[in-house]
């Protein structure tokens, strides 16, 4: 099997190691493809016309890595195009630093290279993280990567959104992405400078994935990449546990 890594903080992000490096003691052949800078909250942009600089990364831990002058979405694009002369089984995208719940998947670049490859019908799986201790990520990829491996490759056409709380995590909950639970305020910091807050406003739902990091577990949600609602598979809950 072959896995592909990728992120949107950056190819020196240490969340793409930590996954990579465990994606790759399950045995199979892993590689890297991330955006050379930070890509945090591109979505799902892509770069037109114009090519994508490619290049070896021999940095890090990494077996086969490329870093890419372009976006997450980018990334996605040139390993389902064929580029790197294998086809994908399995797209990973992540660790982020920092939760992607609610309103968040349809700005963040991490969501977003996970739903340009469930749209080109690879299994994805978007992981992000409230605590990027490397030992904590580590151990809760661990957890959940084999099993996750295995629901994401049944259902293609689907993407899987993990999040990770602060502590814990060791349980985990099927959820819906959370309806819309905050509000932007602008700060006027300088006379021609605005910087727009974000901060939590209304009741945050029960069964939605920023309920289930507030309860300090793990939240999966599975996606669809047409209606963005969550798919009533209730019989993998138990292997994810």
């Amino acid at each position: 099997m072959t896995i592909f890594v990728t992120n949107d903080d950056g190819i020196l992000a240490p969340g793409i190691e930590i996954l990579a490096l465990v994606a790759q003691s399950l045995g199979d052949r892993v590689i890297v493809v991330a955006p050379k800078t930070n890509q945090s909250g591109k979505s799902q942009s892509i770069s037109l016309c114009q090519p994508l600089t490619v290049n070896h990364h021999d940095e890090g831990s990494f077996t086969e890595a490329y870093s890419v002058l372009g976006t997450p979405t980018d990334c996605v694009r040139l390993i389902c195009a064929g580029a790197f002369g294998v086809q994908p089984d399995l797209i990973l995208s992540g660790v982020n630093d920092g939760a992607n719940v609610g309103s968040d998947l349809y700005l963040s670049g991490t969501v977003g290279a996970a739903r340009e490859a469930a749209l080109h019908n690879v299994p994805s799986i978007a992981w992000s993280t409230e605590n990027m201790g490397t030992q904590f990520v580590a151990s809760l990829v661990k957890q959940y990567l084999p099993s996750l491996k295995a629901i994401a490759i049944a259902n293609p056409g689907i993407f899987y959104n993990i999040n990770f709380p602060k502590s814990g995590g060791e349980h985990s909950a099927f959820t819906e992405p959370s309806a819309p639970c905050f509000a932007d305020r602008a700060v006027r910091v300088f006379e021609d400078q605005i910087l727009v807050l974000r901060e939590l406003s209304g009741e945050i739902p029960q069964g939605s994935d920023m309920a289930c990091l507030m309860a300090h577990m793990t939240s999966v949600s599975p996606v669809e990449v047409t209606t963005q609602r969550r798919i009533g598979n209730r019989r993998t809950v138990s292997m994810v546990r």
